[in-house]
């Protein structure tokens, strides 16, 4: 993932519990920081100051400094962190706990968590362009699927809309514009765009074999 500056690309390492930081000119890595143990998904600050990184066999997110290229601060979330949202002002993060069917929200200023109840196995998390709403993809597993996302308001902290997607909703995403919201159904090899104003599908796209993380240009 690219810093929003466009200096840096991050990768995180699975099995060698750190993220390797490049040059986005040279291509060349310049750093590789240490996490917590199985570093998953992550998003960047909007500043590209901080890297929020899901450590899934930890049950923790690392925040990664971007200038002094450490581990500022670990923080213990729940069970099974898949990857994690942050809102553009960095005040609100948001992380998917698999094992809970749940998702932490985390007030960064005040180190306050609550973790709000979703459908089973939620993997991926797209946070609204206005802060308002987090998206949870609920995924499940092969043998006990998941098909449906959670909006969660980040002001009352409580699931306001569920939405039928395909079975084993898996990647989310939200267009720039706000209008709709993209679900990429892992095990019937789909995609659901869905109104964001209204929740409800608009369609059903037929798609490759087991669609996983999904992305949207401007």
């Amino acid at each position: 993932m690219f810093t929003n500056d466009g200096k840096y690309v991050l990768v995180t390492n699975n099995e060698g519990n750190d993220a390797s930081v490049i040059d986005a000119k040279s291509l060349k890595i310049v750093n590789s920081i240490p996490t917590g143990t199985g570093p998953h998904g992550f998003r960047i600050s909007t500043d590209s100051k901080y890297a929020f990184i899901a450590n899934m066999a930890e049950d923790t997110v690392s925040v990664l400094d971007l200038d002094a290229m450490n581990e500022k601060q670990k923080i213990s979330v729940g069970n099974t962190p898949v990857t994690t949202g942050i809102t553009s002002d960095g005040k609100i993060l948001v992380v998917p706990l698999n094992a809970e069917n749940a998702a932490a929200v985390v007030d960064l200023d005040s180190s306050n968590i609550t973790k709000v109840p979703v459908g089973n196995g939620p993997a991926q998390v797209y946070i609204s362009a206005d802060n308002k709403y987090a998206v949870i993809a609920n995924q499940g597993t092969e043998e006990n699927p998941s098909h449906s996302i959670s909006k969660i308001d980040l002001v009352t902290k409580q699931v306001t809309a569920t939405t039928e997607t395909g079975t084993g909703a898996h990647g989310v995403v939200i267009n720039p514009d706000g209008s709709k919201i993209f679900v990429t159904n892992m095990f019937d090899n789909t995609v659901t765009v869905i109104d964001n104003e209204t929740n409800q599908v608009i369609t059903t796209i037929n798609v490759g074999a087991t669609p996983n993380g999904i992305s949207i240009t401007p």
